[in-house]
């Protein structure tokens, strides 16, 4: 694809510069806890308590690569991470996916901040283009497929696309996600930040019966709780959408931190929700777990199953209790 055809970008909307691990799980009035208010937006500390921690779960990002990070996230990055592109040399330079990583996977360390499933195995799968777009991190959906396919053959159960386009990506890309689903992962998808009454793609292909139940896609919610002015809405996808933090997420601390907003962020704390369930019970397929979270997500706007907010915003204290019973 030529540069010019470079439209698939990664879903951030703004990223602006801002200012001893427990084994029982990160004590809620400690700062490594409090810096991240999605935390406790989420009801994270239902998992915490019951003594989840994301451990043996394995969460690839396919993004910009993560070399960029803190330690406290490369902590838990796989030795098996990979770049898909053949013979590249360039180093990492958007920081894009190492603050799409942080919020899901940074460790419980008494520094800096912790993600929803701090103990979770990153699968960092970098696919992006050498150079960008306009500044920004950019993907050929060849690189994706590629980058699927490895994420299955390295069995991730869960695979975060953090990233949106304004048409379907194609064949190859098509068959390299069936492939993915039918290995048994769930696959999260940026909603998109073009304040659209639907989705952008790939988080469109929801809805498609191929892939059924095996992908959530992740819109974004403010401090408040309300989804955010830019954030796309639910529309044809709302059965298979859920709300999550996304707006002034902090990510990647240690000597300072970095205030982001975009649906990718909200592909963090979905990805480390389901990542905490499939430590809890994992002998539950994936498409049921997926389910589990969707079906308890707490109601927001319209009642019901709605075309703004879908099945309703990320609750795990819920979610939790639900798949209890």
């Amino acid at each position: 694809m030529s540069r010019a055809g470079l439209g698939l970008i990664a879903a951030l909307a703004v990223l602006l510069p801002g200012s001893a691990a427990d084994a029982r799980g990160p004590r809620t009035d400690s700062d490594e806890y409090r810096k991240s208010w999605g935390l406790e937006a989420i009801g994270a500390r239902a998992a915490y308590e019951a003594g989840l921690t994301g451990k043996g779960v394995t969460v690839a990002i396919l993004d910009c690569g993560v070399a960029t990070a803190q330690r406290e996230v490369l902590r838990n990055v796989s030795r098996r991470s990979t770049d898909v592109v053949p013979g590249r040399k360039a180093p990492v330079i958007d920081p894009h996916g190492a603050y799409t990583a942080a919020p899901l996977a940074a460790a419980l360390n008494g520094r800096g901040m912790v993600g929803v499933a701090y103990n979770a195995t990153l699968l960092a799968v970098r696919a992006d283009v050498e150079g960008g777009l306009n500044g920004k991190c950019a993907f050929r959906p060849s690189d994706l497929a590629r980058g699927l396919d490895y994420a299955a053959e390295q069995k991730a159960r869960v695979v975060v696309l953090p990233l949106q386009h304004s048409k379907p990506l194609g064949a190859a890309f098509e068959a390299s996600l069936q492939r993915l689903v039918d290995s048994g992962a769930v696959v999260v998808i940026a909603a998109g930040n073009r304040n659209g009454p639907d989705p952008s793609w790939p988080a469109m292909y929801a809805i498609d019966p191929r892939y059924s139940g095996s992908i959530v896609v992740a819109g974004a919610t403010g401090y408040y709780g309300s989804i955010t002015g830019w954030s796309n809405r639910a529309g044809q996808v709302k059965a298979w959408y859920i709300a999550a933090p996304g707006e002034w997420v902090l990510t990647d601390c240690l000597a300072k931190c970095q205030l982001v907003s975009g649906t990718s962020f909200s592909t963090s704390y979905v990805a480390g929700g389901l990542a905490l369930m499939m430590e809890a019970w994992p002998q539950m397929a994936g498409r049921d777990i997926a389910a589990r979270l969707l079906s308890s997500a707490r109601d927001a706007g319209d009642t019901g199953v709605d075309d703004v907010y879908g099945r309703g915003v990320l609750d795990l204290g819920v979610a939790f209790g639900s798949a209890a019973e």
